[in-house]
């Protein structure tokens, strides 16, 4: 990952399936293994478990005394989001293009 522009080695950790998805459900609170699986709804045990393992050698999640959480970087990282995720509502609202569940 050294070798690589920094942002195309963030964007290739985001772009595997589930990564971005396991960030954002801690960005509110730590959860156990347990608790992010049902958060994250059809992630496998494995699935999980590897992106877990990537997540936590990449600095973004930690284990706490809750369970699994995000390091200081990780909360960096989701702030940089949070623009997005105001547009991205906005956008679904003009295209409808959202399941109620997302919200």
């Amino acid at each position: 990952m050294a070798q690589q522009r920094p942002i195309m080695a963030l964007l290739e950790l985001m772009n595997k399936k589930w990564s971005m998805r396991v960030l954002w459900e801690l960005h509110t609170s730590a959860s156990t293994f347990r608790e992010l699986q049902s958060r994250c709804g059809e992630i496998s045990p494995t699935v999980l478990n590897k992106r877990v393992k990537e997540l936590r050698a990449s600095l973004l999640i930690t284990d706490g005394d809750a369970g699994y959480e995000l390091t200081s970087l990780g909360h960096e990282l989701i702030e940089q989001f949070h623009p997005i995720n105001k547009w991205a509502k906005k956008w679904v609202k003009q295209v409808g293009v959202i399941d109620e569940a997302d919200h």
